[in-house]
């Protein structure tokens, strides 16, 4: 079963340059049926939330991330997800013909 943790993603800025920087960041990582690693999110996550028992919660899910691998920016070599297999498979035109439905991707796996 697919699923999904927060993981730290070390990105680094102008490399081998006089000015290279690292930075590093709390992403959603994202994995197949296989547990293999197949996406993370660009973007960091946002920690607004609802209120404080879901902020303390969240923050807790970050910090757990903290005791796996660091993930590589542009050095990661992602597993293939579990729609790939599906979608390669189709026509340009039913590929057209599910993004012009109204429910979109969903009357697919019906």
């Amino acid at each position: 079963m697919s699923h999904w943790n927060h993981r730290v993603v070390k990105k680094i800025y102008n490399e081998g340059k006089e000015n290279e920087e690292e930075q590093y960041s709390v992403r959603e990582a994202h994995y197949n049926d296989n547990g293999d690693l197949y996406a993370y999110t660009e973007e960091p996550v946002d920690l607004a939330c609802e209120s404080m028992e879901a902020l303390k919660e969240y923050i807790q899910w970050c910090l757990n991330c903290l005791d796996k691998p660091i993930l590589e920016d542009g050095k990661v070599v992602f597993a293939k997800d579990d729609f790939d297999d599906i979608f390669e498979n189709l026509t340009e035109d039913e590929l057209k013909e599910l993004e012009e439905e109204d429910d979109g991707l969903d009357s697919f796996f019906e």
